[in-house]
């Protein structure tokens, strides 16, 4: 209708079929380049649904369209089910190998991500992304459209039918590593006047409404993960949370309501104060309980959530410098750090290029 009004002449004029074999040249055009192919070296995989790929000599993070892998190391959700056997399964497929990549309805995430569907090279010519379903190590992610959704969820099911990964045991598997130490559950208990009391490491709040049971188990879980003891001890208090039992209540200590001073005659500033610091050089104490090798350097981290607690950074020209094994001499051992607080995307780092800036206490 547009171009029989735009153009004189009728639907059959030379002017008319120009400009169709044009829209249509350029359609096509479009349509070729947004589902066009890229060719990679994969460098690294991060996680179960996240890679590193070489691509026209840089490196780019690209991620698995329409999966969901175990988390390895997200600073608010912890180590999950799987995870490393997730990490490790999608390296065994693609590590080192040159892989093709198509992308969907979206070029990139909000965390600049490639989106992509990743497929090794012929004459293998496997979809990653569907492989990482159908070895159950990876959820189908259907939370935005993406072309494959049909197919993807139906290689879910046929995972969980065949008790695979994820899904072992008919999910007994995932149950009793949760069991067995790798999370704290969550109590909950019907009260007086059709409330709940709602208990948690260490600490209950009474008066909860049923419509607000799913809220308030939430609010738990993410805060004791991406915060420290005190500080979850301290927003859980605020928000109504008593001890269960009072002579195992961790008090606030009074130095951090006055503020921690800085770093003299070898006084330890708390590892979770030391954002209070930037630019100065302070001694922290605490216990390395994550650690992460890339390419450039080697993280160290005093707790899993590292977007909000100190990370020691240690660079990779001086690596040679440390213990021959680092991640094996500094991971679960309590040490004490020397060093300037430096902020870096709003994280705060503290740099090390020197070993006797880092001792292990006995």
């Amino acid at each position: 209708m547009f171009l029989r009004r735009a153009i004189p002449g009728g639907p059959r004029s030379g002017r008319e079929r120009l400009l169709l074999a044009v829209f249509f040249l350029l359609l096509s055009f479009i349509r070729t380049a947004a589902f066009a192919s890229e060719t990679g070296v994969v460098l690294e995989v991060v996680d179960g649904d996240t890679l590193r790929v070489r691509l026209d000599g840089k490196a780019a993070t690209v991620r698995l369209i329409g999966i969901d892998a175990p988390e390895r190391s997200h600073p608010t959700l912890g180590k999950q089910f799987v995870a490393d056997e997730a990490a490790a399964h999608l390296s065994s497929l693609c590590l080192g190998k040159t892989v093709r990549m198509e992308g969907d309805a979206e070029d990139a995430d909000k965390y600049d991500r490639l989106l992509r569907y990743v497929f090794l090279s012929p004459p293998d010519g496997r979809l990653l992304n569907l492989e990482m379903l159908l070895a159950g190590m990876a959820r189908a992610y259907t939370r935005f459209p993406f072309s494959r959704r049909e197919a993807f969820l139906a290689a879910e099911s046929l995972a969980r039918r065949e008790g695979r990964g994820l899904w072992r045991e008919g999910g007994r598997g995932e149950a009793r590593w949760l069991a067995s130490g790798n999370a704290s559950p969550v109590m909950v208990y019907p009260s007086g006047g059709r409330s709940y009391v709602v208990a948690y490491g260490g600490v209950f709040r009474s008066g909860v409404e049923r419509a607000g049971l799913t809220r308030e188990i939430e609010w738990l879980l993410r805060r004791r993960a991406e915060l420290s003891d005190a500080e979850f001890a301290r927003k859980a208090g605020d928000r109504g949370y008593r001890p269960v039992d009072p002579a195992k209540d961790l008090p606030a200590p009074a130095a951090r309501a006055a503020g921690i001073p800085a770093a003299r005659d070898g006084i330890a500033v708390p590892w979770e104060e030391a954002h209070r610091h930037v630019g100065e050089e302070i001694v922290v104490e605490g216990t390395i309980v994550r650690s992460h090798r890339a390419a450039k350097a080697l993280y160290l981290n005093f707790h899993p959530n590292w977007k909000r607690y100190l990370t020691i950074v240690i660079f990779a020209a001086d690596l040679p410098r440390f213990p021959e094994d680092p991640e094996k001499a500094y991971k679960g051992k309590k040490v004490r750090v020397r060093g300037e607080v430096t902020l870096y995307k709003d994280r705060p780092e503290m740099n090390l290029r020197n070993p006797s800036d880092m001792t292990v206490v006995p």
